[in-house]
């Protein structure tokens, strides 16, 4: 399977209601919208006449009205309908679309834009919208690749600089990380972080609490990063790429958190917080993906402390190759500070 081969998020499922969406995808145009049981569809947003955007379009009885002559789609890309033909006229077998799987879960709308099967389900957002967690969402578009985006969200020393004061400060501590490799992952485990002075963990760590932090990078699309302290205080910060173009991507997070009783009134700090560090994410991935472009590409220099990039790279390149993943490799640890 290539990369094309797995759950995308394309929308959140309450903007796909009565009307068509255009959507981008890999740099390809899609349409989506809603049969008549309310399940969401996709196909090539074009019509096989004319290949007017079926985007531009309207929804009637479950089926994707043309703008230009009208002509209908149902769900698996077939046209039913020419206005023009006179009765009993055979539809051409030609009259129709390429049709994509779509699927609803965890309040999104996901696709999958190639050929092939795709996993039974996407991957899960841990805890999302259950009892006892507090749950909030965001949606960001960021001027880089996927793999720039998840690479920014898993690596740690960038954030005493881009996030300094926020989320860390310089700290010349050293610890640990045990780096894990398996088949559709890569997992970071910190060993004595040490716990530097910001406003995050002024306002959320526990008192004299030291966090269980692990990063994990999930083929292909997918971040989530954990600090968990104790049973009731935990936050889980998992992010899903969607590439519009191979320079552009939308990234839709969902922060899932514990936090005793108060998780409420701690998410009206919290998500504010959260919604300014990711812009400062958004504004340095908007100097680093025109850079890299500008110069010819990925000519990076890595060092040991990227701890997740080759890893996920190369399991990404497999499966867009259509070749077996690695074999998982033993536990490796890293010295590093931040």
């Amino acid at each position: 399977m290539s990369l094309r081969d797995f759950w995308y998020i394309a929308c959140d499922a309450r903007t796909l209601q009565n009307k068509p969406i255009a959507l981008t995808l890999f740099g390809d145009a899609f349409v989506l919208w809603r049969d008549d049981t309310g399940s969401p569809c996709a196909a090539q947003d074009r019509c096989a006449h004319r290949n007017a955007p079926l985007s531009a379009g309207s929804v009637k009885d479950g089926c994707l009205v043309c703008p230009y002559h009208a002509w209908s789609y149902q769900k698996d890309g077939t046209c039913t309908h020419i206005p023009s033909l006179a009765a009993g006229r055979p539809i051409p077998a030609s009259a129709r679309v390429p049709a994509f799987r779509t699927i609803e879960l965890d309040g999104y709308v996901w696709i999958c834009p190639g050929q092939g099967t795709p996993p039974e389900l996407p991957r899960r957002f841990p805890h999302c919208d259950a009892p006892g967690w507090t749950t909030f969402r965001m949606k960001t578009r960021f001027a880089s690749s996927v793999e720039a985006c998840l690479e920014n969200f898993l690596d740690c020393p960038h954030t005493a600089t881009v996030h300094r004061g926020w989320f860390r400060q310089p700290d010349p501590r050293e610890m640990d990380a045990v780096v894990r490799r398996g088949a559709d992952r890569v997992e970071v485990e910190f060993q004595n972080e040490p716990v530097t002075k910001s406003l995050v963990t002024r306002l959320f760590y526990p008192k004299n609490a030291t966090p269980r932090h692990t990063d994990c990078f999930l083929m292909p699309n997918t971040s989530r990063v954990d600090y968990e302290f104790d049973p009731t205080h935990h936050f889980i910060i998992t992010s899903s790429a969607t590439p519009i173009t191979d320079h552009e991507t939308e990234v839709h997070t969902v922060v899932t958190f514990r936090y005793g009783r108060i998780g409420g009134l701690v998410r009206l700090l919290f998500e504010p917080m959260s919604r300014h560090i990711i812009r400062q994410d958004v504004d340095i991935l908007a100097l680093h993906g025109p850079n890299v472009q500008r110069h010819g590409g990925e000519n990076y220099v890595h060092i040991e402390t990227d701890l997740i990039a080759l890893h996920m790279q190369s399991l990404r390149r497999r499966a867009d190759r259509n070749e077996p993943p690695p074999a998982p490799s033993a536990d490796r640890t890293i010295r590093l500070r931040f």
